[in-house]
């Protein structure tokens, strides 16, 4: 046992305060990199305007689950983007929970994340047929409940790991339990990963979809997984909790960390079911996470439209939404924005317990357009997957209304060629951006660029003298972004 002094340990503080004093006052370094307004990580100062909260658009049904190994409460989606394609994963369950009914997990895939097909894979013999669409079939793991799909692209993965999965349930009083690891070389043929010699996470409930990613800034594969406030190891469930998530990291996919709680700043403490957190494929430096919430005491419909919606009577109490927050690493989560981002609408049936659920994994769809994908009436026989929309970048904005206002930036260094912002403004409205020094005075030359109007996602910044960020250099710099009636969704050093 080691033993210090009064003295020492006074010293040990004074010695990290002054260090993360100093680390405090050490500029951000943007290198080639987007940012998004969807959190105040670089925002010093902000004058009349608002952080505002985009609005998804409903693009219409992309799946419905009608075969009959898919059932009535398929859920817990993985979308992802595997360069040729675009592949997506669902859990197809004919009968609640299992009872008496197999679970399995079924594919589609499409080219363009819009239009999408059931191949028939013919591997695994469901409902007394081959011709269906799992790739991976009920198994005592009881993986099939809840996978979720990474697509590990990185260099150096082996050819027959390219895809990652993890899946499985917790029961205290089956010691094997837990979650496990797959792999596979194409998404659709899958086996146990070979290192997988025991379950992970036994002490958890599981009972949600645990993502998989690679979190590229900390260079860790992380597992975001369901768990309880206030348990304790074994304790699945413990009274008076909440559902909440916590976080593994591992290096090598073998050894992993003990799970951490993750945190949510000063906010208000709710139910969040499953959690899609993933790098954003824009800016993976952030990670964007769509849990949904759960209010599970909350029945807003009667008795009598539930059974005429054909609600499973196990989704009459409870009612769920979809929210935004985001990750930097680390067990931190930003709810900048605590109102609703995925709402049930005016559809009858999306006013069961588990509906509204947005799945992992989000897409660009088009050259202006990203894409997610959200459960609709589940628990019900008209259950089926629903695209929404949004501008790229779209999360959410810098909001400035007739009035002009403005926002100045922490300290940066700006290692790149050129800026480019991504916004949209009205006939009358504009973005501008002066370059400060590091005193918030204007730099020569930089004091006001061109007038930005329009609707681009990536507008070129520049400045009449025809000078870029590059002449810049290494400077410590603050960026002045002032918008008026229009929205400033990112930026972008290039």
């Amino acid at each position: 046992m080691t033993f210090f002094s009064v003295r020492t340990v006074i010293l040990i503080g004074s010695f990290c305060a002054s260090f993360v004093g100093f680390a405090q006052n050490q500029p951000i370094i943007l290198r080639n990199q987007r940012e998004l307004f969807v959190d105040d990580y670089l925002i010093d100062t902000r004058t009349n305007l608002e952080l505002r909260l985009g609005t998804p658009v409903s693009a219409g049904k992309v799946l419905q689950f009608t075969e009959p190994w898919e059932g009535q409460f398929c859920t817990y989606v993985s979308v992802v983007n595997a360069g040729d394609r675009f592949q997506l994963y669902y859990r197809g369950l004919a009968g609640y929970e299992g009872k008496g009914d197999q679970q399995v997990t079924c594919y589609a895939e499409s080219q363009d994340g819009i239009h999408w097909m059931k191949p028939k894979l013919k591997l695994f013999k469901v409902n007394g047929t081959l011709e269906n669409n799992v790739a991976l079939g009920d198994n005592p793991q009881r993986s099939t409940h809840n996978l979720a799909v990474l697509y590990d692209n990185r260099p150096g993965v082996p050819a027959d790991e390219r895809y990652k999965a993890v899946g499985g349930e917790s029961n205290t009083k089956i010691p094997s339990s837990g979650l496990f690891r797959y792999v596979s070389p194409d998404g659709i043929h899958w086996k146990r990963y070979a290192r997988d010699t025991a379950a992970l996470f036994h002490d958890y409930a599981l009972d949600s979809q645990n993502v998989l990613t690679w979190v590229p800034e900390e260079k860790v594969y992380a597992i975001y997984l369901r768990a309880w406030t206030g348990g304790k190891p074994g304790e699945l469930y413990p009274i008076g909790g909440i559902r909440s998530i916590a976080r593994s990291t591992s290096r090598d996919f073998i050894h992993w960390s003990k799970p951490e709680m993750m945190t949510f700043g000063d906010t208000a403490r709710e139910h969040l079911y499953t959690n899609t957190t993933q790098p954003y494929f824009r800016a993976p430096q952030l990670l964007i996470s769509m849990p949904f919430r759960f209010s599970p005491q909350l029945k807003v419909l009667s008795d009598a439209q539930l059974i005429e919606n054909g609600t499973d009577k196990t989704q009459w109490k409870g009612v769920a939404d979809g929210v935004f927050m985001t990750s930097r690493g680390g067990t931190v989560y930003n709810r900048k924005f605590m109102e609703s981002f995925v709402r049930p609408g005016s559809e009858q049936k999306n006013w069961g317990a588990r509906s509204n659920i947005p799945a992992m994994g989000v897409i660009a769809t088009g050259p202006a357009e990203m894409s997610f994908f959200v459960t609709r009436a589940y628990g019900t026989k008209a259950v089926f997957l629903e695209r929404m929309t949004l501008r790229t970048d779209g999360f959410a904005s810098l909001h400035g209304g007739y009035t002009e206002g403005s926002v100045v930036t922490k300290p940066l260094v700006l290692q790149g060629n050129n800026l480019v912002a991504n916004y949209a403004t009205s006939s009358v409205g504009y973005v501008k951006v002066a370059v400060l020094d590091d005193n918030g005075k204007a730099i020569a030359g930089f004091e006001e660029s061109e007038l930005l109007v329009g609707d681009q996602i990536d507008g070129l910044v520049s400045w009449k003298n025809g000078k870029t960020v590059k002449e810049l250099g290494d400077r410590k710099i603050r960026l002045k972004f002032n918008v008026r009636d229009a929205d400033l969704y990112s930026f972008a050093i290039r």
